[in-house]
């Protein structure tokens, strides 16, 4: 398997894993897609992703229509795709504008017979849009994993859910920052698609990090806020992990 890792992820600025950048107009939403590709054709994938989607992704980002975009591909974890790939758009009229161009644009870019094929490499396929609720990212962080969890939680609990994250969890991870342990991290409200309707994005520099961050949150959280890590694992109904390593220079 094949991969690019250019340790730089957020949904931003070229180089800089940034998920909210500090110009005015802000983005409000996260588009993903999530694809499985034949594992024989992961390689051909990613160059065909390479030679077209990018250059039009950046221009389009050039243009304003999108903030930023990233391809992650598939670590370890649960899921039943291997291929993510996402773009941040300011609003819904970013975003139908964003399809319409890409699309219409890649069609034009891509050869008839390579287009059939790389139709032809997705096995399965599924798209979701989610809401930007909370980022801390470092302008400067290298990203080379994301480690991404998703939550289904009850409607009538999202209140609790999202105060319980804000006002616990939160500075929980912003202290496992100034640790060394997380690189950065950001949280998502579902707004369409998928089974779940809660996510969180947890960044790391490196492998070797994500376990001593784990093992010192959940000690951490079971030993100093038993009631309310107690609360947090009753609040969801169903949850799910993966980790992703980013294929190009501008993802979240």
């Amino acid at each position: 398997m094949q991969r690019i890792v250019l340790g730089v992820v957020g949904l931003m600025l070229l180089g800089a894993p940034v998920l909210v950048g500090q110009e005015a107009r802000q983005p409000a939403h996260v588009y993903e897609a999530y694809y499985r590709v034949s594992f024989s054709d992961l390689s051909k994938w990613n160059q065909q992703y390479w030679t077209y989607a990018v250059p039009i992704l950046q221009k389009l980002r050039e243009e304003g229509v999108i903030q930023g975009f990233g391809q992650w591909q598939h670590e370890t974890g649960g899921g039943d795709y291997n291929i993510r790939f996402v773009a941040r758009t300011y609003d819904w009229a970013s975003l139908g504008e964003f399809w319409s161009e890409y699309l219409s644009r890649l069609q034009a870019a891509v050869p008839p017979a390579e287009w059939t094929a790389s139709s032809r490499m997705v096995v399965e396929h599924r798209d979701e849009i989610w809401d930007i609720v909370e980022v801390n990212v470092p302008d400067d962080l290298q990203t080379g994993y994301m480690y991404a969890s998703t939550f289904l939680v009850n409607f009538a609990d999202m209140a609790e859910w999202n105060r319980m994250w804000k006002d616990v969890a939160g500075p929980l991870l912003t202290q496992a920052m100034s640790d060394g342990t997380l690189g950065g991290w950001v949280r998502l409200g579902h707004n369409t698609g998928g089974p779940h309707n809660s996510k969180v994005l947890y960044m790391f520099e490196s492998w070797d990090t994500i376990d001593d961050f784990f093992g010192k949150l959940l000690s951490t959280m079971a030993e100093k806020h038993p009631d309310q890590w107690a609360q947090i694992n009753q609040l969801f109904q169903a949850h799910d992990d993966a980790i992703w390593a980013p294929t190009s220079q501008a993802g979240m």
